[in-house]
């Protein structure tokens, strides 16, 4: 046996203790593992008890040997799928050997018209081409006992064996004997019929050759037991030659009509398994999205198809080398499939050893017509990387125009405010009062610094969003940090409009320098956006998982669906139509937020309320206050 998984076919026949008795046997010298598949039937609820005990009783065994066992219910009619259920185990794992039972009890439980396993043993076998099907043949009289007398054998039943031969014999004899019980009741001729009918018993269980064999041995044993004379093959009636010549004629017939339905049996089940391959690979590739995907889908389907390993060149063209048919290999004996889209070429499947078994005109229209699918799905996947990258380009230039109209409008303002105070102290210096003079001047020293403060607060989201600036966090003072922000804001808010709600001593995790810069930037905002004399209310709060971060303003709050809109870049309120600030503050917030680990959100309640949680740190300690 070739060193792999050894795969156990068990269900409710009374053999699948033996199955699994002689496959322990068989794993004493494999280092490889096992599993067993239990086929669990419609038909397996008619079986009797001591079938049914015979199979638990091996699954049983399988299980304390170290077996993987496999459930399947297969609710099905036709043996074609129960074949394709073995076929889809054993090329989902490296199995090199399967073993089946043949049977031998005498009821056959598979569903359908009664098929046993052993005549599909050569469609499961092409299905499974790199893994040896087995039949393990059983002493009737000796089935249940660990001693049965058992047969390795190969795919298919051999012409030359006991077996093959058995039932032709066998039908022979039943036959002559229901002869000999009726013949003094009928005439002779009548007889024959009943011969007849053995013969397309054979035909149908085995091949025209074994029919063939059949048709001529009844002749012989009709005309040499129950034509006078008897025992001679001489008849002394001529009529019975014309008997004999009309009975070779009907059994030939008849056996070729038969094997003619064998073959078309056959061939249906091979159709039935390529049009499955070809559902497997379209269902695979619904899911892939990256051409990696697609390639390693397609090469398990080619492997699993037709039992050969390929390759795939992706932007390729067909070489000079290869076939102008598709159907024949080029001159370097590589088989080659182009992966056409409607654009042209994507690219080719090169196959180098084709199985001999295999280089049939269905299974190269196989791998055609999966090299047809692959090629769909790959165009699939190249329209989508490509509607991707438009989407990007549509989103970054969107970001661009917008980025640029808002600086060009935030610093058009301030600039023409200077240029335009400035003209004025230069031409008319000598004739405006002392006073114009120094307003002109201050105006021009406070649109430099909103520009200032633009230039800034680009820079600043711009290194922010680029990951040059990374957190340096440290348990802090919350007094502290407040007492930096309002200090920051300047003139901008009126400290005494700020009422304060934290702990002096409260220690939080954050980046001191970050944190000062988002609270003040909550601080201008809502500056902005309240009365001249409302209050401003900023919290911090200790959670058990976070701390929160608050600012409060008493405006008119937020309109439905600014809530996440504030957050953008140089957004601006359209109530409020005040030409002051960057539009860039409460972008620098959420940035913020999101270095530190945490989230920040606005809502409505009595005024815009915004919030910013950061996490506690899972690696440091919290202090209990800051003197610890």
């Amino acid at each position: 046996m070739t060193p792999g998984m050894l795969l156990v076919c068990v269900m409710a026949d009374g053999q699948a203790l033996q199955l699994v008795q002689y496959a322990l046997r068989l794993q004493q010298g494999r280092a490889s593992s096992w599993r067993v598949l239990h086929l669990d039937t419609v038909s397996a609820r008619y079986a009797s008890l001591p079938v049914r005990q015979d199979l638990e009783q091996a699954l049983h065994l399988a299980s304390v040997g170290g077996a993987q066992i496999v459930h399947t219910s297969l609710n099905m009619n036709a043996a074609g799928q129960l074949m394709t259920q073995i076929a889809q185990q054993a090329q989902g794992g490296q199995v090199s050997d399967v073993l089946l039972g043949d049977q031998a009890t005498g009821t056959v439980y598979w569903p359908g018209f009664g098929e046993r396993l052993s005549d599909f043993t050569e469609v499961l076998g092409t299905s499974v081409p790199r893994a040896q099907v087995h039949v393990l043949v059983a002493n009737r009289r000796q089935r249940n006992t660990s001693n049965s007398a058992v047969d390795w054998t190969g795919q298919r039943t051999r012409r030359w064996s006991w077996r093959y031969w058995g039932l032709p014999m066998a039908v022979l004899l039943a036959c002559t004997a229901v002869c000999a019980l009726i013949a003094n009741h009928l005439h002779p001729i009548n007889l024959i019929l009943i011969y007849l009918v053995g013969v397309v018993a054979v035909a149908l269980r085995r091949d025209l050759v074994a029919a063939v064999v059949t048709v001529l041995g009844a002749i012989l044993i009709f005309d040499w037991i129950f034509v006078a004379p008897r025992w001679s093959l001489k008849p002394t009636d001529p009529e019975y030659f014309f008997t004999f010549a009309i009975t070779l004629c009907v059994g030939l017939a008849v056996s070729r009509l038969a094997a003619r339905v064998r073959e078309a049996a056959v061939a249906a089940l091979a159709l039935a398994d390529r049009a499955q391959s070809l559902g497997l690979l379209a269902q695979s590739l619904s899911t892939a999205r990256t051409p990696e995907d697609i390639e390693r889908t397609l090469l398990q389907a080619v492997e699993r198809g037709v039992g050969a390993k390929g390759r795939i060149l992706l932007g390729e063209t067909l070489p000079q080398a290869a076939s102008p048919h598709p159907l024949l290999p080029s001159s370097d004996g590589v088989y080659r499939f182009g992966l056409h889209a409607a654009d042209g070429p994507l690219g080719m499947l090169e196959i180098d050893h084709l199985p001999v078994a295999r280089q049939t005109a269905e299974d190269l229209h196989l791998l055609q017509a999966l090299s047809n699918q692959a090629a769909i799905a790959l165009d699939r996947c190249n329209a989508d990387m490509r509607s991707q990258q438009t989407a990007i380009q549509a989103e970054t230039e969107r970001v661009r125009n917008t980025l640029l109209a808002g600086i060009s409008h935030d610093f058009r303002t301030p600039l023409t405010a200077i240029i335009g105070a400035a003209t004025t102290v230069l031409t008319q210096g000598h004739q405006i009062t002392p006073e114009q003079h120094d307003a002109l001047l201050r105006n021009m020293l406070d649109q430099a610094q909103r520009l200032q403060s633009l230039t800034s607060d680009l820079l600043d989201l711009a290194r922010l969003q680029d990951g040059a600036v990374q957190p340096d966090c440290e348990w802090c003072p919350v007094g502290e940090l407040v007492r930096d922000a309002l200090g920051m804001v300047g003139g901008d808010v009126d400290a005494g409009r700020v009422d304060v709600h934290a702990g002096e001593d409260d220690i939080v995790w954050c980046d001191p320098r970050l944190v000062t810069q988002a609270m003040t930037n909550l601080l201008v905002n809502a500056a902005q956006h309240s009365p001249p004399h409302g209050r401003i209310e900023l919290a911090v709060r200790l959670g058990p998982a976070d701390w929160t971060l608050s600012v409060r303003d008493q405006g008119m709050g937020l309109l439905p669906g600014q809530e996440t809109e504030v957050f953008r870049k140089f957004y601006r309120d359209p109530a409020v139509g005040s030409a002051s600030g960057t539009g860039l503050g409460l972008a620098i917030c959420e940035v913020v937020a999101r270095l530190h680990g945490g989230n920040i959100h606005a809502h409505s309640d009595s005024g815009a309320v915004f919030e910013m949680h950061i996490p506690w740190p899972s690696h440091e300690r919290r202090p209990l206050d800051f003197s610890e």
